[in-house]
């Protein structure tokens, strides 16, 4: 979220992180992270969130007016069904205390030593003396009358989204202050969490704003501000891990469903190495391990991609946007978003911050009173390439335009009356279904770069991505603010072996037959053109011009569900530490390396299917069948042996069948509960478990 005290350091940690070493390559090829598996947000999240159109002053009217217009005009049933206040929502100090907590000179807030004295906490050191139960700013939300019994004004608004079909999110951070100088909930969890649930709340936005001096490491170096006390001996990583269990206690004791977690954690934020926690959950990540931690940075911090689709089930990956259209192309948020395709799968999303889309300058009347190049409103060309990127990603869709009517969203200053509601036209963009579409897909796998990446800031950007019934889509995006362009794309450059291919052109609903390539049209400065190629994605093998389907020889490891089985995915039964010879068999999806297989093509047109496990016990054994019905196990890899070779054939919904070549029999599963065997069986086209997904 924006908040001007910590503009510079986000700067300088970007810089920092480039100057690390962490290669796009380098992040790219990490181990997919494990799902959080709390079974929300099996899709991108869609809603709207209050920061960007109202700021730290939101109010209990103007949420509700939000409400009333998103039911009223079709968003709600358009996918955005939540509705999220940020920060600023309640009052400056805990119910256990009657003034607001003392703040050092930083912004921080003061902490003290076990006799009372006040200390800096830059050691790790220090104490929170606060206590008690969050409470909602009545002047912003004022407590109503529910059903003949009173409650709060947030407690109120959750109710009334419920009520309109909507769900509700509220505000957070794992620090001891939000970045509007509010209580965190740092040391609080538990009272918050619980508080939270009771309230009704269904989504929370966890941000990360750790205030105070610049602490230097034992060596000299400058960590720029990273925070006091506890913030600085537990990773970001771990303090989200405290708030998403005790959320997830606070809805079981509660009987209520879990609460969706969106983390905002910022890349200016990369700890103290030397007083993070010798205990810290980060250190003995595997993903975070595998990855590998920069210099002068501690592990659960930045990159967010590599872990944190493991603790939320939302991901920021880059810093705060604002309403130049640059933050989402290539040299923004986009680039960060195709180093972690990792992170992107059900339950687990790239979050590319609020969209700015229908946005419109809260600050004056833009080009009169106000002419900050940071304030003025995306044209409605801009407003679909920033929706097109964020589509094509798997990105979350929350609005931060404001979602009210004419008359509900004036203003008046410096003799000006305007208002900020969203136009029509925009509204129109926001509601597009084939848009959402994309961004909904089933599949679940984000847009890869089409080609080298661009030569310059404005040249064009072009990205592909499978979708699960076999189509592709693809963006041609003219990164330059000032020209019009004419892009295309090759069929060899996107993969495609077909003569000629089906498309619709999603904004524009133009349609058309392909030969040889897509586009080749004018597309407007800063604009898009998104198509959807039938039947295309298929067989794009990966972008390496083959025929086969796309997991064949892409050097990745991938997450497989049986159909049928709930999303169970494909393991090595017993995990990476069981001996050689054991068998496979489903179980609820975590994305391990005992559930991660990668599939090589050999010269006979066969696929060897190798697991992830490099273990004392086994190292990337090879999916076997016998020689008729039985198990399908795991065994050190034999050259030739026809056993340990399938044939790996992708329909037009996506799915994958294997088919052992040895005994001519098809992957399936015993039965649809976790620990039920792989198996090959005949050929079936009524069994579900022989039709294969792939989860990430």
């Amino acid at each position: 979220m924006r908040r001007t005290p910590h503009r510079l350091v986000g700067i300088l940690a970007v810089t920092a992180l480039a100057a690390s070493g962490l290669s796009a390559a380098a992040v790219g090829t990490a181990t997919p992270a494990a799902a959080l598996g709390n079974g929300n947000s099996l899709t991108p999240p869609m809603g709207w969130n209050s920061w960007n159109s109202i700021g730290a002053y939101v109010t209990e009217n103007q949420v509700k007016q939000t409400i009333d217009f998103m039911a009223a005009n079709g968003l709600v049933q358009a996918g955005y069904d939540t509705v999220t206040v940020d920060d600023g929502w309640s009052t400056r100090h805990r119910d256990g205390q009657s003034t607001d907590f003392a703040k050092t000179a930083d912004g921080a807030m003061q902490l003290y030593d076990a006799n009372g004295s006040p200390v800096s906490g830059t050691d790790g050191g220090g104490n929170d003396t606060t206590s008690g139960h969050l409470l909602p700013e009545p002047d912003q939300f004022p407590a109503q009358t529910v059903d003949g019994r009173t409650v709060n004004g947030i407690q109120y608004l959750a109710w009334y989204a419920h009520g309109k079909g909507m769900k509700f999110g509220l505000y957070a951070t794992d620090t001891y202050t939000t970045c509007q100088g509010h209580p965190g909930s740092l040391g609080h969890e538990t009272t918050d969490a619980t508080d939270f649930v009771s309230w009704g709340v269904d989504f929370v936005k966890y941000d990360d704003c750790p205030y105070g001096p610049t602490v230097y490491g034992p060596d000299g170096y400058a960590y720029y501000p990273q925070g006091e006390g506890k913030e600085l001996t537990r990773s970001i990583y771990a303090r989200t891990q405290t708030f998403q269990r005790a959320l997830d206690a606070a809805t079981a004791a509660a009987g209520r469903p879990k609460v969706t977690l969106s983390l905002s954690a910022q890349p200016a934020h990369t700890g103290i190495p030397s007083l993070l926690s010798a205990d810290d959950p980060a250190r003995t990540d595997p993903l975070i391990t595998a990855a590998g931690t920069p210099p002068h940075q501690a592990p659960g911090y930045s990159p967010t991609g590599i872990w944190c689709g493991q603790v939320a089930n939302m991901c920021r990956i880059g810093g705060d946007r604002d309403s130049e259209l640059d933050g989402v192309l290539y040299n923004g948020q986009l680039q960060t978003a195709l180093k972690y395709p990792g992170n992107v799968h059900p339950g687990s999303w790239n979050d590319l911050d609020m969209m700015f889309a229908g946005w419109q300058d809260t600050y004056g009347v833009w080009g009169v009173t106000d002419t900050s190049r940071g304030h003025k409103p995306f044209t409605d060309d801009e407003s679909r390439t920033e929706l097109s990127v964020l589509s094509m990603m798997a990105a979350p869709l929350v609005s931060g335009a404001d979602l009210r009517t004419a008359a509900d969203s004036q203003h008046t200053a410096n003799g000006y009356t305007w208002s900020t509601g969203i136009s029509s036209s925009a509204l129109a963009l926001l509601k597009n279904r084939d848009m959402i579409s994309i961004d909904q897909d089933s599949l679940a796998q984000p847009a890869t770069l089409v080609g080298n990446p661009p030569s310059s800031p404005v040249a064009p950007v072009v990205l592909k991505r499978r979708l699960a019934n076999g189509d592709l889509a693809v963006a041609l995006i003219n990164q330059d603010p000032n020209n019009w362009a004419m892009i295309s794309a090759g069929f060899a450059d996107l993969g495609l072996t077909g003569s000629g291919y089906g498309y619709r052109e999603l904004w524009s609903g133009a349609t058309g037959t392909a030969t040889g390539s897509i586009g080749g049209n004018w597309i407007p400065a800063h604009g898009v053109a998104l198509y959807r190629i039938a039947g295309a994605g298929a067989g794009t093998g990966g972008g390496t011009g083959g025929g086969g389907p796309a997991v064949v020889g892409d050097g990745r490891y991938h997450a497989l569900s049986a159909g049928g089985t709930g999303g169970q995915a494909l393991e090595v039964q017993g995990g990476c530490s069981a001996p050689v010879g054991g068998n496979s068999d489903i179980n609820a999806y975590r994305s391990g390396a005992a559930q991660q297989w990668m599939f090589t093509p050999n010269a006979d047109g066969t696929v060897t299917i190798s697991d992830n496990c490099a273990s004392a016990a086994q190292s990337h054994t090879v999916l076997a069948g016998g020689n008729g019905v039985g198990s399908a196990y795991l065994l050190n890899a034999t050259p030739g042996n026809p056993w340990q070779k399938w044939k790996v054939t992708q329909n037009g919904s996506g799915a994958l069948t294997v088919t052992n070549v040895g005994n001519g029999l098809t992957l399936d599963v015993a039965g649809t509960a976790a620990g039920s065997t792989g198996m090959t069986e005949p050929a079936n086209p009524a069994s579900a478990g022989q039709s294969w997904t792939v989860l990430s």
